[in-house]
């Protein structure tokens, strides 16, 4: 069955043999400009006044006639115009608002943001919007769902119809021109359950096998009226005959080529599609010496509320060079298959140059096409929530192939198939790996020989308890893919299956079954490594050489430079990496290790062997399995932990109740007795473990005003920080009320609290807007570096309200360091106490409080210059005070380079090839060692990549285990370098 789309598609797509006018059958309501009432009397404009016109269109389209115009004042940086809905019923469930627009090229418009105001009950709700980026200079249609992530909210709480939709413009100034040449609002036909597949009347899902090609764009015509070229300046396009060689697709005669005076270029293209089967291929041309310094195709995820998901690929310059990549690549990882990202309402190919410099680029032609993928037809299970035998009959129309069933359900199942049992399982069917609970892991049988043609039954026995239970099975038959997966099409002893949707949070943390995992048959067999096969090297320095011993470890000063210190009193430097571990951040590792190697020990023995053979001498959280040190540890490797003094009790909270992330409410008794209770047990644990160095208290917490910006400065209304909040200011304020309010309020009587206690009740705010770093560009993220608890260090103008907040967390932070640092001595005396690890940056005031542990954990990376591997100056001073502050050697506890050619969204690659990065990786290690003596170690980030939670690359090793040989080349070279500068030390 073809309905791999969704059914707005019809209605967006005009590429090749698409229609190129929006499909009639789901408008509910239109407007034109001449012929139907104006989309409203008096457009606003924060100047006001009458602005809509119905004129001839300032540039020729087909299909446009007559226009209305809108033109704002000098001083107007927003316009926005409404039409009325509340007559046509028009439902937000499948719902679109689509506008016909046109801006001139040199617009100052940055956004245009399509709004509806929901209808709740008998009264208007609030009005909802999302952002959508214009396109200037040409014709441009935009479909607007009404039943994204943004309406979710307003959904949920019974808003089912539209009263009004708002076409919303924001500028950077004005005056703004824009002309309208067509409104409609519609409703589309409801996908398909799962997405990718629809369902029989037996609810058996299928997907076609054979590849299709969905559209095709070449310059043999005009671009669609759903794409739109984008450029922050002037922009050319014109059909012409290539500048090199014959394309490699499309039309080998005829190009079109694009010239900007600016640095950047974006063609998108307004296409819904799900992510699981469908592959944008394009082919481009960038002639030698161009600026560009990446390829960007992405795309908008629909669930997103609009947010963009951008691929980061080297240029190829000199010659033609075509790609192809799917959807899913796009979005990163796995996360798509959870269902929180399943759409692309478009898709996007740019490239981006060196700032002030012009591009210029050829396209030969971009396609659309799907093809099955190991998941399709990806539909998703529902729980079976009753205890008893479930029952599922259904037909086989042929020889079925490559057939393969799943399941997990609590306590406990057994399953059958035409009478056959076919195996017993639990929830968490781990086959021996350690694996967060959790973490639900199906397990899996092939059913070939076991599945028929005709009818075939399956029986799923759930145990008595507290039940809930999943399957999912699929075959091959004839050039389809066929799926059936537990939900109401099942029966029960009573008869109609009782199901509940998945509710778990799939993205990170969800349900190891199909789709989310390949089924066996549909998969190609995993594949181990050639870990001894590349380059290896073994230190000599004996600075560089330390094994597990048993005693106290510590830290020391030689010479000037700080090292740490093995039981038997010998200094060494410690070098090592971590994310050694199966973890929901790179399911697709996990998903390889688990296939590749029969047990978690063996997987872990040559995963810790080949750090080893790079000349790392340890391993260190985060994200590191005790499978993985205790295996490092028969190596003779040493290691860091975590003690996780975060959890076990109520957190900080601030006026609106929302949680400090990592930090607890120290003055809370809960919190500290399960501190102690963690900290003797880990103590039983870890301390006489003769490879275990030492422990972190965290991993970025966000407490000092650290890169991002963040502060816990205002967490004071938790129950027994509020209590101690209020003793503390009766301290400071003499218990003088008045004192307080003048300080606070100054004449603003209205304001003044009636107690001290008052101020638990009134919580008034000390911030008002905390700077996050919502632009995560590097000048804008160094820009934010140093700053105090979320504020500027250097801002003397803060109000005493502020500053005394402040104050107050920097005690709230060091009454927590000092009781886990004193409770940690207690249970683990023999083990180096390190600090948080801090987010590349601190206050003074901050740091200071952790200046009685060993070492001071630093996170910083070397992301901020294009090209090259280095810290900057401001890095460098935030390094440096941390040991002057504190007094104590730092330990850079997390830092790492990127490059482009991982495939991965990357945001902070700066290099191009995995051969640059291993380079740059040798540039920041003797940056570090020769630059700050105080450091005693570098934990490098790390084994694998995050390709889930945060699309980096950073790993030794690419998702299926296999190592980046130019990349690992490098870190064995800076591995050498530094067994040389240590070897007379």
């Amino acid at each position: 069955m073809k309905v791999w789309l969704y059914g707005a598609l019809a209605g967006v797509l005009c590429w090749g043999g698409w229609n190129a006018a929006a499909a009639e059958s789901g408008v509910v309501r239109e407007w034109r400009p001449g012929t139907d009432t104006p989309p409203a009397k008096v457009a606003w404009t924060p100047s006001g006044g009458a602005l809509l016109k119905v004129k001839e269109p300032a540039a020729a389209a087909e299909g446009i006639g007559r226009v209305w115009r809108f033109d704002s004042k000098e001083t107007d940086k927003a316009l926005a115009c409404s039409v009325k809905l509340a007559e046509t019923g028009l439902k937000l469930e499948n719902g679109w608002f689509e506008f016909t627009y046109w801006l001139p090229e040199d617009s100052k418009v940055v956004k245009l943001r399509p709004g509806v105001r929901v209808r709740e009950g008998e009264r208007k709700g609030k009005l909802i919007a999302a952002d959508v980026t214009p396109v200037k200079g040409m014709w441009t249609t935009v479909r607007w769902p009404l039943d994204g992530a943004y309406s979710a909210a307003a959904r949920r709480a019974g808003g089912e119809h539209a009263d009004s939709l708002e076409l919303g413009v924001l500028a950077s100034g004005g005056p703004i021109v824009l002309e309208i040449g067509r409104l409609a609002a519609g409703v589309s036909a409801p996908p398909a359950s799962g997405g990718a597949a629809a369902a029989d009347a037996g609810n058996i899902y299928s997907a076609a096998l054979a590849p299709e090609v969905l559209g095709v764009w070449n310059a043999g015509e005009e671009l669609p009226a759903f794409a739109g070229v984008w450029a922050p300046g002037r922009v050319t396009r014109e059909r012409a005959k290539p500048a090199a060689s014959s394309p490699p697709m499309g039309n080998p005669e005829q190009v079109f080529r694009f010239e900007t005076e600016a640095n950047a270029l974006a063609l998108t293209f307004r296409v819904e599609a799900p992510l699981a089967d469908t592959w944008l291929e394009f082919a481009y041309f960038l002639p030698e010496g161009s600026s560009v310094r990446s390829v960007n195709p992405g795309m908008t995820v629909r669930e997103w509320d609009g947010r963009r998901r951008t691929l980061r690929l080297p240029p190829v310059t000199g010659r033609w060079q075509r790609e192809k990549i799917s959807l899913a690549e796009l979005m990163g990882g796995d996360t798509w298959r959870g269902g929180a990202a399943a759409t692309a309402s478009s898709f996007e190919i740019g490239f981006l140059g060196d700032k002030g410099s012009p591009l210029a680029v050829e396209i030969a032609e971009v396609r659309l096409t799907r093809e099955a993928t190991p998941f399709t037809p990806l539909v998703r299970p529902q729980w079976l929530v009753e205890p008893g035998s479930y029952r599922r009959t259904f037909t086989v129309n042929g020889t079925p192939e490559k057939a393969w069933i799943m399941a997990l359900a609590e306590p406990a199942f057994t399953l059958r198939v035409n009478g056959r049992e076919i195996g017993r399982g639990v929830l968490g069917n781990h086959n021996g790996w350690a694996m967060n609970p959790r973490w639900p892991v199906a397990a899996e049988w092939p059913l070939d020989g076991v599945l028929r043609e005709g009818e075939n039954r399956i029986e799923f026995e759930i145990a008595p308890g507290t039940a809930r239970g999943m399957v999912a099975l699929g075959w091959v038959e004839q050039d389809l893919r066929r799926v059936i997966v537990s939900d109401a099409a099942w029966s029960g002893a009573s008869g109609k299956a009782a199901v509940r949707p998945i509710r778990e949070q799939l993205r990170l943390r969800g349900l190891d079954i199909y789709p989310v995992r390949m089924p066996g048959a549909w998969r190609p067999p995993a594949e181990r490594p050639d870990y001894a096969g590349g380059p290896a090297f073994r230190p000599a320095a004996a600075r560089l050489q330390v094994a597990p011993e048993a005693g106290r470890w510590s830290t020391v000063e030689v010479n000037g430079r700080w090292y740490l210190r093995s039981p038997s009193g010998k200094p060494f430097f410690f070098n090592g990496t971590q994310v050694v571990g199966r973890i929901y951040e790179n399911y697709s590792y996990s998903d390889w290790a688990r296939r590749a190697y029969s047990s978690e020990k063996e997987w872990a023995d040559e995963a810790s062997g080949f750090v080893q053979r790079l000349g790392f001498n340890g391993l260190a959280v985060s994200a590191t399995s005790d499978t993985a040190f205790a295996a490092g540890a028969r190596r003779g490797m040493v290691y860091f932990t975590y003690l996780g003094c975060h959890d076990g009790g109520p957190g900080l909270m601030n006026r609106n109740g929302e949680k400090l992330p990592g930090v607890p409410d120290p003055f809370s008794e809960e919190w500290r007795r399960k501190l102690r209770r963690r900290a003797a047990e880990a103590g039983k644990r870890w301390n006489g473990d003769p490879a275990c160095v030492g422990f972190f208290v965290n991993n970025e917490a966000h407490l000092e005003g650290n890169l991002a910006g963040r502060s816990s400065s205002g967490f004071v209304y938790s129950e027994a920080c509020g209590r101690e909040f209020v003793r503390w200011l009766r301290e400071r304020y003499r218990d003088d009320l008045r004192m307080l309010n003048l300080a606070w309020f100054g004449k603003a009587e209205k304001e003044y609290l009636d107690s001290f206690e008052d101020v638990l009740v009134k919580k008034p705010d000390p911030l008002g807007k905390v700077p996050f770093m919502a632009d995560p560009t590097a000048a804008a993220a160094m820009a934010q570096i140093g700053r105090r608890l979320g504020g500027d260090e250097r801002d003397e103008k803060k109000g005493r309200m502020r500053r005394d907040f402040d104050d107050f967390a920097v005690y709230t932070v060091g009454v927590y360091a000092d009781y886990v640092l004193r409770t940690m001595r207690e249970f683990m005396p023999d083990k180096i106490i390190g600090s948080n690890r801090f987010m590349g940056a601190s206050t003074e005031e901050m740091l200071a409080v952790w200046k009685d542990y060993d070492v001071i954990a630093w996170n910083s990376y070397p992301m901020w210059v294009w090209k090259d591997a280095k810290y900057v100056d401001r890095q460098i001073a935030e390094i440096e005070k941390a040991h002057r502050v504190t007094g104590k050697p730092v330990l850079l506890t997390e830092w790492g380079v990127q490059a482009l050619d991982v495939r991965m969204a990357s945001p902070s690659a700066q290099l191009t090839t995995q051969h640059e990065r291993g380079i740059g990786h040798g540039k920041v290690v003797k940056q570090v060692v020769e630059s700050f003596p105080f450091v005693a170690g570098m934990v490098h980030f790390a084994y694998q990549n995050l390709a889930d939670s945060e699309g980096q690359g950073w790993g030794l090793v690419d998702n299926e285990g296999r190592p980046y040989r130019d990349f690992v080349s490098g870190v064995v070279a800076a591995n050498r370098w530094l067994d040389g500068y240590f070897s007379d030390k």
